[in-house]
């Protein structure tokens, strides 16, 4: 743990590095007015289309799971915050944050089978819109910028995502989903701990009734693209606060390019410094300056802060509370 941490702190200050390399170097006073420019309106417009995007990936989430799993729309919009926020700013936690998104809807009454089932099942959706975000950004930028020397490296890591896309959805149904079972049985055992083959049991029927619901599933896959072509339409807004005249084509263009990257990067917290790195490189295919590109990279920041700090912080509010009723009922 101690080794894990360190690495993580490295990383992290390499990247806090290399933002602070880039604000020097494309000029710290051109960052700050850039950013200054953006009046109340634009950040609450920016804001507000994060928010949406929130709405929709907890509607996407509660799709998946039937009435009688007691979900409800704002519990998953809750839990996915909770998701997102952890995986966010808590180094190496993306796979924690689907821990913990699932904890929240068991602590709401969802059974533990079924919301994790959801998880990976919201998880898999999710993965798969994605590949046809970053699939429509590589066709916008093949034709707005035919000799990029993005599309080569891009095209081969989207061939390879489709693989491992289909890999995840195997691994969770038919022979993938018994070998699964085995492999979580045979730990089970191992771990003795009562009742863990049943809960492993329980997930597999749970995957298993979850993937019979195909209308679910692409209903949730669908939403979820929605909810990519909006953080297109989140970044377009931001342009648009920064005086930036750039098309909402375009913008979905940057927008899914910078997944595409920072997908790359998920061993570094907050993929700081990635991030930063990679707006300036894909602005500047549009001919947008480079201190622009990094405002709107940090205008990004903020709106993280703005949002996922206070979630934290009533996150742990709450399993302080959860902790404490546990404890006085013992």
């Amino acid at each position: 743990m101690s080794r894990s941490k360190l690495i993580s702190a490295i990383l992290t200050l390499a990247g806090l590095a290399v933002i602070t390399g880039l604000v020097i170097y494309l000029g710290a006073g051109d960052v700050l007015r850039a950013l200054a420019a953006v009046n109340a309106w634009g950040a609450a417009e920016y804001l507000a289309a994060q928010f949406v995007i929130l709405l929709g990936l907890g509607a996407a989430w509660r799709i998946l799971l039937r009435s009688r799993q007691k979900g409800s729309f704002w519990l998953c919009v809750w839990g996915r915050a909770v998701r997102d926020a952890t995986g966010e700013f808590l180094p190496f936690s993306q796979v924690g944050g689907y821990v913990l998104g699932a904890r929240v809807m068991t602590l709401g009454g969802v059974a533990p089978a079924d919301a994790t089932a959801s998880t990976l099942a919201d998880l898999t959706t999710e993965f798969l819109a994605q590949l046809v975000f970053i699939g429509a950004g590589l066709a916008i930028l093949s034709r707005a910028v035919p000799g990029s020397d993005l599309l080569k490296p891009v095209t081969i890591g989207l061939a390879v995502a489709v693989a491992l896309a289909v890999g995840l959805v195997v691994a969770q149904r038919g022979a993938g989903a018994r070998l699964f079972r085995r492999l979580a049985m045979r730990i089970a055992r191992r771990a003795a701990k009562g009742g863990a083959v049943e809960h492993v049991r329980r997930l597999q029927k749970s995957l298993d009734d979850l993937y019979t619901q195909h209308h679910r599933l692409a209903w949730a896959a669908f939403v979820h693209l929605l909810c990519w072509f909006g953080t297109g339409t989140a970044s377009y807004i931001g342009f648009q606060a920064l005086g930036v005249r750039i098309s909402w084509i375009d913008a979905v263009c940057v927008e899914a390019m910078l997944h595409a990257i920072m997908a790359l990067a998920f061993f570094i917290p907050g993929r700081v410094g990635v991030q930063e790195a990679a707006y300036t490189l894909l602005g500047g295919l549009f001919g947008i300056p480079p201190d622009i590109s990094l405002s709107l990279s940090l205008l990004r920041r903020a709106r993280d802060f703005v949002i996922a700090v206070p979630v934290l912080i009533a996150w742990q509010g709450l399993e302080a509370r959860q902790l404490k009723l546990n404890m006085n009922a013992g």
